[in-house]
This record gives structure tokens, C-alpha cells and sequence, in this order.
């Protein structure tokens, strides 16, 4: 083992002149590379106790008996200080800044309720403890667990093994609290009508499901308008996944955007400032277009289920799934299928009539059913509507808020009864 102390010199005006503080230096055995420690005493006697010291933890440390230093440095640091911490982190990573305010609140308030002053005071127990004192849905109560979970994961390589990795979350499935529904189009029309300017923006979110606060950050530069194909940029810094996206933007809104734009606005300037309503005006607009806000199935008709409006939109004019997906920005197709499609809005009646009768099938053998090897698919029709406002989904709508909606041609029983036989029909080699 190599160890002393000494005071650091230079020279200055030929001679050497000496710090006035000591340092150290020690390698224990084993060791590769020397080690250099400031020990900030004049005294020689004080530096070398405190050297010695300093090497006795270290020796302690590698044979663990003593916990890294960084730990125990770690340890004596207050749970407040740690959050602080951890929400600079979490800014620095460019995280949404409405996010980051409800973590902290939501940390802060963990460790002030559970009492925790310290990161030794945080425990399994005393957390489930403080989760069975509530009356919060189990949604709510399952994000501050992923709060403080993740507080405690980036605290890992400091202070070791997360205390609240074993403990479960409540289970969230058929307890919500909160389920949203799409507007009907006859009281979207109604809600854009009398809410005067702001009629503009939930016509913009019902028909191109962009989010409130994408709303509050789109810009007149993201907007073209004269496009041959006219689409709104989201750009990465707005949506929500930090993700670009171009969306395609309906003709009717496309006019309604043309007569909203002023001449004099700046290319950067905020398309819907000062008009994008809080929840409090927009409750108002919906009373003033006699919608309820909890209906009598207890859905909720809030800012977001124009979102939701938009994806059910699509689905009842038979955009593909995929599309749908696309246009919602998910990157998961249950969420869009599930979630942000209203199943109360679906055909299902007209859907069930469409079955093929079995009083009136053809009675034909099994094994004549098909002459020769059925075809992968079947023939896709084009039809020609000429006035989509016709059309069985849109009669008595507007046409400057329906969606264009091509029927398919019809069938006769018989058609759609061997079509049937025909898919479900599986080739034996």
C-alpha cells in the first residue's frame, strides 16, 4: 500500500513556494492507479487522520462492509430535495411541461401525506398504507404509483433497489369513473353554431382530432390552406408524442379556416389565440347548445370527446382501421378501435339485418356449393354518388358538416349467401 501526505508547490520567482493545505495520496494493494484526495487542513497531523480515514472507507467499501459514498451521500439527502432533482431531469429531457407540474405535485404530495423525509422512509408498506386511505378512482391512485416508482427507478444507481418495485397496482379495468362519448352531428352543428368564434375551434378538433393543447400551439405557418391538398402540420414540438404529422383537411373546414383568417396575421401567429375555451366556457356552449355534459348513461360530452367525435366519424364511414390510426396518431389500433371509437354510435342493428335469412337461403349441397377453386377475393364495385348529402348516413344532415359516404351496391340474398360460403371456403392443400 503507498500513502502520504504532502502540500502541493510551484515555483514562483525561483523558488518553490507551497500550498497552504494539504492533499493525500494512497493506492491499496491491488489497485491500479493512484488516488488523489484533497483533505483541506494545514495541519499535518489532521491530514493524516483524515487520509486514513478515507482509505479505511474505501478498504470497507470494496469488501462490503460499507455502502458506496455516493450512496450515503444519497441517504442523507432530504426526499424534497431528491424530487426537485428528479423533475430538472425530467425537463432537460424535453418532457411536456404539463406533465412535468402534475409529477411534482404529485410526489410532493406523496411524500407530505406518507410523512417520508427521507429516502429511508419510503417503503412498500407505508405506500399501500397510505393508497388504502383513499377514495381516488384506482386510475388516479395507478399514476401516482408510476410517480413515485419511477422517482425511485432513477434513484436506483444511487441509493439502490427501488423499495416499491413489488408492489402492485389496483386493478383499473371496468372501474372507470370517467367514459367519454362522441358527439351526435346534430349537436356538433348546434355547439359550432352558438358558440360564436370559438365555433371555429371545435370545429377544427371534431375534424381533425387534434388535441386542446395542439390547438393552443398551432400557428397560421402550419396551416395549407392552398394546397392542392390542403393539410395542417403538426409539428413535433406541439403533439403529444413529439412525433411530426401532416393531416389532411376536410374541404368544408378548409372554407371555414379561409373565412376566419385575417389578412394582417403573421405567419407565426397563434391561429386560435385567446379563444380556445377553458372547461368553464365550454360547459357554457354546451348548456347554450342544449347538450348535457353527463348524458343519461353517464358519459361525459367534454373538450376531448371531440377527439373521440372525429375517430368515430371515420369508422362510421368505413375508413379502414389502419387509417383511422394514422389520422388519430395512435401507435396502438386497440386504443383507437377501443377507446376513441362510441360503440352506442356503431350499426349494429342495420349490421345484424344484413345476415343472410336461413327460411330463405337456396338450398344447395354442401360439396356443389363451389364448381371450382373459390377466388382470394371478391370484386370491388365502383359506384358514382353524386350528392353525398343523400346518402343513408347523411340525410338530413348539412352537407357543409357530413362526411362524403359511398354506399356499396347491393346484393341479392343469394349473392351475399354464396360470397359467404365462398370466404369462408379454406383451399385443403
Amino acid at each position: 500500500m503507498i500513502r502520504h501526505v504532502y502540500k502541493p508547490s510551484k515555483r514562483e520567482g525561483g523558488r518553490r513556494v507551497f500550498d497552504r493545505l494539504y492533499r493525500g495520496r494512497f493506492r491499496l494493494d491491488g489497485d491500479d492507479k493512484i488516488r488523489e484526495v484533497p483533505l483541506r487542513t494545514p495541519d499535518k497531523q489532521i491530514a493524516e487522520q483524515r487520509l486514513n480515514k478515507i482509505i479505511l472507507e474505501v478498504q470497507r467499501e470494496s469488501e462490503g462492509l460499507l455502502a458506496p459514498k455516493a450512496e450515503r451521500e444519497a441517504a442523507r439527502r432530504r426526499y424534497a430535495e431528491h424530487v426537485e432533482d428528479f423533475i430538472q431531469t425530467r425537463r432537460a429531457v424535453g418532457r411536456d411541461e404539463k406533465y412535468v407540474k402534475e409529477l411534482r405535485k404529485k410526489l410532493l404530495r406523496l411524500g407530505q401525506e406518507c410523512r417520508w423525509v427521507y429516502p429511508k422512509d419510503v417503503s412498500a408498506l407505508s405506500f399501500e398504507a397510505w393508497r388504502g386511505s383513499q377514495a381516488m378512482a384506482p386510475k388516479t391512485m395507478n399514476e401516482y404509483q408510476t410517480a413515485i416508482r419511477s422517482l425511485f427507478n432513477w434513484l436506483e444507481p444511487r441509493l439502490g433497489a427501488n423499495p416499491l418495485r413489488f408492489v402492485e397496482k389496483v386493478e383499473s379495468r371496468g372501474t372507470q369513473k370517467r367514459e367519454r362519448r362522441a358527439y351526435a352531428m346534430e349537436e356538433l352543428k348546434r355547439l359550432v353554431a352558438v358558440s360564436g368564434n370559438r365555433g371555429i375551434v371545435y370545429l377544427t378538433a371534431a375534424f381533425t382530432g387534434l388535441r386542446r393543447g395542439e390547438l393552443l400551439k398551432l400557428e397560421w405557418r402550419d396551416l395549407h390552406l392552398d394546397a392542392v391538398r390542403p393539410f395542417v402540420n403538426v409539428r413535433a414540438s406541439i403533439s403529444k408524442n413529439h412525433k411530426q404529422a401532416m393531416l389532411p383537411l376536410h374541404s368544408d373546414l378548409v372554407s371555414a379556416l379561409r373565412r376566419f383568417y385575417s389578412a394582417d396575421a403573421s405567419a407565426i401567429g397563434l391561429v386560435f389565440k385567446g379563444i380556445v375555451p377553458r372547461m368553464h366556457i365550454f360547459r357554457e356552449d354546451l348548456a347554450a347548445a342544449e347538450i348535457p355534459y353527463v348524458d343519461g348513461k353517464g358519459e361525459f360530452a367534454d373538450f376531448h370527446s371531440l377527439r373521440k367525435t372525429f375517430a368515430t366519424m371515420l369508422t362510421l364511414a368505413c375508413v379502414p382501421q389502419r387509417v383511422i390510426m394514422e389520422l388519430m396518431r395512435h401507435s396502438d389500433m386497440r386504443l383507437t378501435a377501443k377507446t376513441y371509437t362510441d360503440a352506442g354510435m356503431l350499426p349494429t342493428d342495420s349490421n345484424i339485418a344484413m345476415l343472410p335469412s336461413i327460411n330463405s337461403a337456396p338450398q344447395i349441397a354442401p360439396q356443389s356449393l363451389v364448381q371450382a377453386r373459390p377466388a382470394l377475393s371478391l370484386v370491388v364495385r365502383e359506384t358514382e354518388v353524386h350528392d353525398f348529402a343523400e346518402t343513408r348516413m347523411n340525410t338530413g344532415f348539412d352537407r357543409d358538416l357530413a362526411l362524403p359516404v359511398n354506399e356499396c351496391p347491393a346484393m341479392s340474398e343469394n349473392e351475399e349467401w354464396c360470397a359467404m360460403q365462398g370466404s369462408n371456403r379454406q383451399d385443403p392443400y
